[in-house]
């Protein structure tokens, strides 16, 4: 959201893309609507996975079913396939072809979590990047020839990150008040930890989820572990 602003505000020719995993809160998609007007932009959504096989997956529940199995420690498809792959299949079909340059910029801090601090301190919020910097063998060359990334915001704490939001005069996204997580995106991550995906459950969307989950249970054969439960037993069964 920041690097949204940060990006209109320097006058940069701005395309703006979300990355919808079809698993997002309602009210982040109607947070999104008030950004369209508020900012009086479009912005662009990515949406689905297409595999080897042609098989179409729209979203979470999608890519779960076509895998066979929840998202794990490891195996992180539903970032690398709902996320990265769906970003550079925008990027190949919308915007690529050759020559034209362009900048990514990612909202990503040091701050947020152990990983992202191992992975992005030291970054400098004012340099550019070559993709292959930030996400080795991610990115095809004749792709990443055209690219750089920037992190904006990579050495902001999330209190500086709500006070330039507010010194713009935008709203944040309402999700955060909710305080079930201090990040918003996936409701919930299959891959947080059990205390955040607990709170999550406990609410009325969450309690839509788990519905959902209990179903791909069924539908994969396979229990739902979560993330930190270390246990031999599924904690869905429990609730």
């Amino acid at each position: 959201m920041l690097c949204l602003l940060m990006a209109l505000e320097q006058g940069h020719n701005v395309k703006a893309v979300f990355n919808d995993t079809k698993w997002e809160h309602p009210i982040t998609y109607r947070y999104l609507d008030y950004l369209r007007s508020k900012l009086g932009i479009e912005i662009h959504t990515t949406c689905g996975y297409i595999t080897s096989k042609g098989e179409v997956a729209e979203g979470v529940e999608d890519l779960v079913r076509i895998v066979g199995r929840f998202p794990f420690g490891l195996g992180r498809f539903c970032t690398s396939k709902l996320k990265q792959e769906a970003l550079k299949s925008y990027y190949r079909t919308k915007l690529h072809n050759g020559y034209t340059k362009y900048e990514i910029w990612y909202g990503m801090r040091s701050a947020e979590s152990q990983q992202r601090s191992n992975k992005y301190s030291g970054f400098d919020r004012e340099e550019l990047y070559e993709m292959g910097e930030l996400f080795s063998n991610l990115w095809p060359n004749f792709m990443a020839s055209c690219l750089m990334a920037k992190l904006p915001i990579v050495d902001m704490s999330t209190e500086q990150v709500f006070k330039e939001i507010k010194n713009r005069g935008i709203e944040y996204n309402p999700l955060y008040d909710e305080g079930t997580n201090d990040r918003v995106g996936c409701y919930p991550c299959l891959l947080a930890g059990k205390k955040v995906q607990e709170a999550i459950f406990s609410t009325e969307v969450g309690k839509e989820r788990l519905k959902i989950i209990k179903q791909l249970e069924i539908d994969i054969g396979q229990k739902y572990e979560m993330f930190d439960t270390g246990q031999d037993t599924c904690s869905l069964c429990k609730m």
